[in-house]
């Protein structure tokens, strides 16, 4: 009965597009290999330019993963053109930072995070149900 369970929540990331903002490449591989269980289509960037440019390019992700500490822009400066742009305001970021100040948190959350995620406490596996929660949450409120 819990595979089910399990496979019913898989089925919720199954099919989206992820646009994942992260510059550590270490971090990037991890997060490639745990996606390669799901269906999605993941969009990674290494910055802001990156990042950018997919959606300039027409890329329609369902949900961003941001960090903070990038090259240029910073994951707050991101954020803010996000839910300033028309084609991303409505669009759920997850901030994943190993910042963990309750400044910096509500920071995040004040500029229009959903969520705001402490990589050092956290498993993948959770982001991924933060994910699935967000995601099934939107898809109710449509």
């Amino acid at each position: 009965m819990e595979n089910d369970a399990a496979q019913q929540k898989r089925v919720q990331l199954d099919g989206k597009t992820i646009l994942w903002i992260e510059d550590d490449v270490l971090i990037s591989e991890i997060i490639k290999k745990k996606l390669q269980r799901y269906d999605v289509n993941l969009l990674h960037a290494f910055d802001s330019g990156e990042a950018f440019k997919y959606l300039d390019d027409g890329e329609k992700p369902e949900i961003i993963f941001l960090d903070i500490l990038l090259p240029g822009m910073n994951g707050y400066e991101i954020l803010e053109r996000l839910k300033s742009e028309e084609a991303t305001k409505n669009v759920p970021v997850i901030i994943l930072s190993n910042f963990g100040q309750k400044s910096e948190i509500e920071k995040g959350l004040k500029l229009g995070a959903e969520k705001f995620l402490i990589k050092a406490t956290i498993t993948l596996d959770e982001v991924f149900r933060e994910a699935e929660t967000i995601l099934s949450r939107n898809v109710n409120n449509s």
